[in-house]
């Protein structure tokens, strides 16, 4: 009966950690990042390879994230990093 009891506590800790975070594994590791709203979706996401067509279906993920002040995960992800390198090299043509 204990072993009951202990897997139904256990249950319940899974699911409470999945509706109220999201697992992200970038390129320094996984990190927590707290959900703006509590679904059981987008709980593991690996976002090392994600394209921008992927984040556009994934915007709760990229809210959460800017919400949460953890924006160097997006600049891992290679399509905003070489946006950003070029917007860089645009404003630095543009200041002179």
């Amino acid at each position: 009966m204990s072993r009951f009891f202990f897997g139904m506590l256990t249950g319940a800790a899974i699911l409470y950690v999945g509706m109220h975070y999201h697992f992200v594994r970038g390129d320094a590791g996984v990190f927590l990042v707290p959900k703006t709203e509590s679904t059981i979706s987008d709980t593991y996401v690996d976002i090392r390879k994600f394209s921008l067509e992927q984040w556009k279906g994934h915007r709760p993920l990229g809210e959460a994230i800017m919400a949460s002040n953890q924006q160097h995960l997006l600049e891992e992800t290679p399509p905003l990093a070489f946006r950003d390198k070029v917007q860089g090299l645009v404003d630095g043509i543009l200041s002179q």
